[in-house]
C-alpha cells in the first residue's frame, strides 16, 4: 500500500529555513523582520504621520506687526498659542489666510519683539474655551503608500551520478544545493532591498515586476536627505540628520553603511578625546577600532546599532527605524522548494526554489534619513 512516505516529489516550505539562513548573514536584510502577508501584487499600507508642531517665519517681523508669514500655514489653527526660538514673546493666533497668520502680540504679559527671518515657530498649546464646539481641524486622512511584489527564483540541478556518489561530509547533496541557492537568494534580495526600483508593466506580463528598495523610498525631495557634495562624513552630518528625523517625529535605531564609511565613522574617535563617539561593546576585551554604535549629541541621539553591509553604496549612509521596515511575502508565496525534474528519463534531479516578496518602508520621508554623495577615500 502506498503511503505519503513513498512520495518523491514533495513540495517543501522553506520560509523558516530562509529566515534562519538570512539571520546568519551579515547584511542589512539579516536584521529586517519578515512579517505579515501581501494580498495583492501591489502591496499597500496606510501612513498617518504625526507631524512635529514647529515651523519657521517666512520673513522678519517688527515688534508691532499684527500679521506674520510662516513657511507652512497648514500646521497652525486659530486659537493656537505660539512661541519663538530665541525670543521670550508668546503670541495667540486670531486669524489665518494660507501662510499668513493674524496674531495678538505679547500674549500672557510677554513683551513684543522684532524677530529675524527663519526664526523657529513652535505651537505650544491649542487651548479650548468652556462650552466650545468640537474642533475637526486636528483630524487628517492617512495617506497610502505601496510597493510591488517581486518573484525571486533559483533552480538547483544535480546529476544523478553526483547524487548517487557517497560523500564524506554531505549526506544529502540535493538539500545541500537547495540551501546554497537560498543563500544566493538572500544576497540577491538584500541587493534588491537596497537598490530596487518600484516598477510594474501591467500591459506586458513578460516583463518582471520589481520592488522599490530603501534608497528608492528615502532619496526623495521631501525626505530627510543631506547632500555631502563629495565631502567626508562628519559627526555633525550624522547629528544633523538625527535632528531632522527627530523633528519629524522619528527615532532611528540603525545606521547602515559600507566599509569605506564604517572606517570613516570609526576614525571619529581619534578626534573625540576622552569621550568616544563610536563605541565598542562594554564586554569586549579586544583592542583596535570597531564600529558598533554612534552616540549623537542629542539626548535621544544614540543609534543603537551600526550595520556594515558591503552591498550598500560606498557614498551613502542611511539612518533607519527598524520598527518601520518589513519584508512581506505574498500570501501563500513564501519561499518553497518544488520538484523541477522534467521526467524520470532526465539524468539529473532539479529543485526550484521560488518565493514572492515585497518591502515595506513605512513613513519613509519622516522616520528615516540619508546622507549621500560622500567622499569614498
Amino acid at each position: 500500500m502506498e503511503t505519503s512516505y513513498d512520495f518523491n516529489h514533495l513540495k517543501r516550505d522553506l520560509a523558516e529555513t530562509f529566515e534562519t539562513v538570512s539571520k546568519g548573514r551579515h547584511n542589512l536584510l539579516s536584521i529586517i523582520p519578515i512579517r505579515g502577508e501581501s494580498r495583492n501584487y501591489k502591496h499597500e499600507w496606510l501612513e498617518d504621520v504625526i507631524e512635529a508642531t514647529i515651523d519657521a517665519l517666512d520673513g522678519a517681523i517688527l515688534f508691532d506687526d499684527l500679521t506674520i508669514d510662516v513657511d507652512n500655514g497648514a500646521k497652525f489653527a486659530v486659537g493656537d498659542i505660539i512661541a519663538f526660538e530665541g525670543y521670550d514673546e508668546v503670541m495667540r493666533i486670531t486669524g489665518k489666510d494660507g501662510d499668513t497668520l493674524t496674531v495678538a502680540r505679547g500674549y500672557g504679559d510677554t513683551t513684543p519683539e522684532g524677530m529675524d527671518d527663519d526664526t523657529v515657530v513652535r505651537v505650544i498649546s491649542r487651548p479650548r474655551a468652556e462650552a466650545s464646539d468640537p474642533g475637526y481641524d486636528a483630524v487628517s486622512e492617512p495617506s497610502a503608500e505601496f510597493n510591488f511584489t517581486q518573484i525571486f527564483d533559483r533552480t538547483a540541478k544535480i546529476s544523478k551520478s553526483a547524487v548517487a556518489s557517497e560523500h564524506l561530509v554531505i549526506d544529502d547533496l540535493v538539500d545541500f544545493h537547495v540551501k546554497h541557492h537560498l543563500e544566493l537568494l538572500q544576497i540577491e534580495m538584500n541587493a534588491a532591498m537596497i537598490y530596487g526600483r518600484r516598477y510594474a508593466n501591467t500591459s506586458d506580463a513578460s516583463i518582471p515586476r520589481t520592488m522599490g528598495g530603501i534608497l528608492y523610498f528615502l532619496d526623495q525631495e521631501d525626505g530627510n536627505v543631506i547632500d555631502a557634495e563629495a565631502g567626508a562624513i562628519t559627526a555633525e552630518d550624522l547629528n544633523d540628520l538625527i535632528e531632522m528625523i527627530a523633528e519629524d517625529g522619528g527615532r532611528p535605531d540603525i545606521l547602515v553603511c559600507n566599509t569605506a564609511q564604517a572606517r570613516a565613522i570609526t576614525a571619529f574617535n581619534a578626534l573625540s578625546g576622552s569621550t568616544p563617539i563610536v563605541r565598542t561593546s562594554w564586554s569586549d576585551e579586544r583592542t583596535g577600532g570597531a564600529v558598533y554604535e554612534f552616540v549623537g549629541d542629542l539626548p535621544l541621539g544614540m543609534v543603537e546599532r551600526i550595520i556594515v553591509d558591503t552591498a550598500f553604496p560606498q557614498d551613502k549612509i542611511a539612518l533607519l527605524d527598524s520598527s518601520k521596515l518589513a519584508l512581506v511575502p505574498m500570501k501563500g508565496r513564501a519561499f518553497r522548494d518544488l520538484p523541477a525534474t522534467p521526467s524520470e528519463a532526465a539524468d539529473y534531479i532539479a529543485r526550484r526554489i521560488i518565493g514572492e516578496y515585497t518591502l515595506e518602508v513605512r513613513n519613509a520621508l519622516h522616520a528615516h534619513g540619508l546622507v549621500k554623495n560622500l567622499a569614498t577615500s
